[in-house]
C-alpha cells in the first residue's frame, strides 16, 4: 500500500503570546481551547504571521490551532503516522490532543513528528507554538541582513505510511562519456517488498528501461547504463521519470523526475557533463510582497523565467534553503542552483555552545541534502556565508562541516562563502574558492576588482574561483546624471555592475559570478532615505519593476574587458598584505554589522515600526 496524505493547508486559528504564558496556561490542552476567544485570528496556513496587520515587525511567540476529524479505524493497515512541516521559523513545538509530540530548531528545512500513539478516533486538536526570536545560540544568530519571517510559512500535512515501504531513495548519475551514463538508484526497504521499476521518457509516454526485484528487505539497488543519454543542462533541461511500484499490489511506492548530469572540477574550471561551464548568476531571497516567504508557485515560475530571459544560467538561494517548489521549477526550466545553510556572520563558533551550534548546522545540512539530493539543478552545498574565517576555531568548524557534508553527498561542490580578501587560508580546503566584496559600492572603485582578484587568489591559485556577491544599491525610479552617479541611483548601479561583469568575464580562473541580488528585500538594518527598510541592491524592485541595468544585460553578459596582467604583482601584494590583514581582523573585532546585538536590532525594529505606522496614516 502506498503512503496516503492529507493536506492541512487550511484556515487555522492563531494568536500571539507576547508574555510567554501559553505553555504555563496550557493552551495546548483541547479543553482550554475556546474557538470563540476574541483574541484568535484566522490565518490561511501556510502563511507568515508577519503578513498580518499589527504584526509586521513582530518577533516573538505565536500559537497556531487546528481541529480535524479522521476515522482511525480506516488506518489500521498503516504503520507510521507523520505530521509533516515543510518549513516553520524558528523554534516549533507541537502538541496533538494535549500530548507533546516534540520540537524542532531551524526555519528552512522540513521536519516531522510521529503522532500514531496520540490520534483520536474522530475529533483531533493540533497546537503549534512557534517563535522567531533572535538568540545567540540559533542559526542564524542575532544579527542578519534579511527579514525574520515567522510562523508556519510552508505546507503542513498528515502522512500515513504503510508497514512495507521504501525510503531514502538516492539517484546518482555518472558519465563515462557524453555518450554513456551510469545510473545507480539506491533505497532502503522497511519490511519486505517485491517491486517493479520503470524509467520513462520526459513525457512519460514511453518506457525506456524496466525491471523486477523479488522479496527484498533492508537495502535495494538498481544499476544500469544508458547509451546516448539526453543530458540535463540549463540549455536542455531534459528530465527522465522514475517509477517504483509494489509488484503484488500494483501500487506506486515512489515516483520522481530526475536528470542525467555530472558536475566536476578540473584545475581552475567547473565542468557540467564534460563541458566547461561559466556561471552567470544572481542571488535571491525567498520573499515577495505581500506573500512574504509563502510565494505562489506561478510567481516562482515567473522569477525563474525572467532570470533565464535576462541571460542568467545560475541562481544562488541565499542564505538558506528555499521551498522545494523552486527547485522543482529550476529542474524543469533549466537553471543551476547553489544552496546554502544559514551559518551566517557571528554564530557560536567557540565556547561551551560551539558543539551545539555544529550539531544544529549539521542537521540543517543533512536535512537539506536529504530533501534535494535527486534534483539535477542543485550543484553545490555551501556551509556558511561571511563568517570570521581567519579565527582558528571558526576555520576548524567550517572544515569539519564541509567534511560532514561530503560524507552525505560526494557528487556536488562543497564550499563556503567568504568575504575575506587576504586573510582566508581555509579556502584551500573548499572545492571552490569564493569571495563577497563590493568594490565600487562600499569601498574604492570597481576598477580595483581585477587586481584584487589576483591578490586574493594567491593562496588558493589551483582551484576555481566564483565571485559570489557584488553589486550596488539603486532605488527604482531614482536617476542621476552619468557624471554624478549618485549613490542609490540606477545609473550608479549600472556602472558598477557593467564594469564588474566585463572584468569577471575576462578572468580565466573565474568559474562564474553572482549579482547581489535579483529582487529588493526587507531588512531592518537598512533605514536611510533611499532604502526605508529594504536592501536596494536588487536588479528589480520589491514589486518586480526592472531597473536600468536590466536593459544592459543582453550586451554585458558576453562582453570582456582587456586586462593588464597583474598575476606577479598580485602574489607580491598578498605576501605584504596577508600578515597585516590577519592581525587587523584577528585582534580587532570584525565590522560591527557582523557582531550586532539585540540593542541595535531592537532600535532598527522601532524605526521600521514607526515608518510603517506613518505610511498607514
Amino acid at each position: 500500500m502506498n503512503s496516503s496524505s492529507i493536506s492541512l493547508s487550511d484556515n487555522w486559528k492563531c494568536k500571539s503570546d507576547y508574555d510567554n504564558v501559553g505553555i504555563k496556561e496550557r493552551w495546548y490542552i483541547p479543553k482550554n481551547y475556546d474557538q470563540n476567544d476574541p483574541n484568535l485570528l484566522n490565518l490561511e496556513i501556510p502563511m507568515s504571521f508577519n503578513t498580518l496587520s499589527r504584526f509586521e515587525v513582530y518577533e516573538g511567540i505565536f500559537w497556531h490551532f487546528y481541529e480535524f476529524e479522521i476515522n482511525r479505524d480506516n488506518l489500521d493497515e498503516y504503520d507510521f503516522f507523520k505530521l509533516n512541516f515543510e518549513g516553520s521559523n524558528y523554534n516549533t513545538k507541537v502538541w496533538l490532543n494535549g500530548f507533546f509530540l516534540g520540537e524542532h530548531d531551524g526555519g528552512f528545512t522540513p521536519f516531522y513528528f510521529n503522532f500514531k500513539d496520540h490520534l483520536n478516533t474522530s475529533q483531533n486538536f493540533i497546537a503549534v507554538r512557534t517563535d522567531n526570536i533572535r538568540k545567540n545560540n540559533r542559526i542564524p544568530s542575532i544579527s542578519f541582513d534579511w527579514f525574520n519571517w515567522g510562523g508556519i510559512y510552508r505546507d503542513v500535512s498528515l502522512e500515513f505510511v504503510p508497514r512495507n515501504r521504501i525510503k531514502d531513495i538516492i539517484i546518482k548519475t555518472e558519465l563515462e562519456s557524453r555518450r554513456q551514463a551510469l545510473i545507480e538508484i539506491t533505497f532502503n526497504v522497511i519490511g519486505t517488498l517485491s517491486i517493479k521499476w520503470e524509467i520513462l521518457n520526459s513525457q512519460q509516454t514511453k518506457t525506456l528501461f524496466k525491471g523486477n526485484m523479488e522479496e527484498i528487505s533492508r537495502e535495494g539497488r538498481i544499476s544500469l547504463t544508458i547509451n546516448n543519454p539526453k543530458l540535463w543542462s540549463p540549455n536542455n533541461p531534459y528530465l527522465y521519470y522514475l517509477k517504483i511500484s509494489d509488484s503484488t499490489a500494483d501500487e506506486i511506492l515512489y515516483e520522481s523526475n530526475f536528470g542525467v548530469r555530472e558536475i566536476e572540477i578540473k584545475g581552475t574550471s567547473i565542468y557540467l557533463n564534460k563541458k566547461r561551464i561559466f556561471m552567470k548568476g544572481v542571488s535571491l531571497h525567498e520573499e515577495l510582497l505581500p506573500y512574504g516567504r509563502t510565494i505562489p508557485y506561478e510567481e516562482r515560475v515567473k522569477d525563474i523565467r525572467s532570470m533565464k530571459k535576462m541571460g542568467f544560467n545560475a541562481l544562488r538561494t541565499a542564505h538558506y534553503s528555499h521551498d522545494e517548489s523552486l527547485i522543482d521549477i529550476a529542474d524543469k526550466e533549466g537553471i543551476l542552483i547553489l544552496e546554502e545553510v544559514p551559518v551566517y556572520w557571528a554564530c557560536n563558533f567557540s565556547g561551551p555552545k560551539a558543539n551545539e551550534t555544529f550539531k544544529t548546522a549539521a542537521k540543517m545540512m543533512r536535512n537539506l541534502i536529504k530533501r534535494d539530493i535527486n534534483h539535477p539543478s542543485v550543484i553545490w552545498w555551501s556551509v556558511g556565508n561571511e563568517i570570521p574565517i581567519e579565527r582558528p576555531w571558526v576555520s576548524r568548524f567550517m572544515k569539519r562541516l564541509m567534511q560532514w557534508t561530503r560524507m552525505h553527498d560526494n557528487t556536488r561542490i562543497v564550499t563556503y562563502v567568504s568575504m575575506k580578501l587576504f586573510s582566508d587560508l581555509t579556502r584551500r580546503y573548499a572545492d571552490v574558492a569564493t569571495i563577497n566584496f563590493y568594490f565600487g559600492w562600499y569601498i574604492a572603485s570597481a576598477r580595483l576588482v581585477s587586481l584584487m582578484l589576483d591578490v586574493m587568489r594567491t593562496p588558493a591559485f589551483n582551484k576555481p574561483w566564483i565571485y559570489t556577491e557584488f553589486g550596488a544599491g539603486a532605488k527604482y525610479g531614482f536617476h542621476a546624471d552619468w557624471e554624478k552617479q549618485l549613490k542609490f541611483s540606477e545609473e550608479r548601479q549600472l556602472h558598477v555592475l557593467d564594469y564588474s561583469i566585463r572584468t569577471f568575464n575576462a578572468k580565466k580562473y573565474l568559474a562564474g559570478w553572482f549579482i547581489w541580488i535579483y529582487r529588493d528585500f526587507r531588512s531592518f538594518l537598512r533605514q536611510n532615505v533611499h532604502q526605508q527598510g529594504f536592501n536596494r541592491k536588487g536588479i528589480v524592485s520589491e514589486k518586480n519593476e526592472k531597473k536600468l541595468i536590466c536593459k544592459r544585460f543582453p550586451q554585458i553578459m558576453h562582453e570582456k574587458r582587456k586586462l593588464l596582467n597583474t598575476k606577479v604583482l598580485g602574489i607580491f601584494l598578498w605576501i605584504i598584505l596577508y600578515p597585516l590583514a590577519y592581525i587587523l581582523t584577528f585582534l580587532i573585532l570584525d565590522a560591527g554589522f557582523i557582531f550586532g546585538d539585540n540593542v541595535r536590532i531592537e532600535k532598527m525594529k522601532k524605526i521600521e515600526k514607526k515608518r510603517l505606522l506613518d505610511n498607514s496614516k
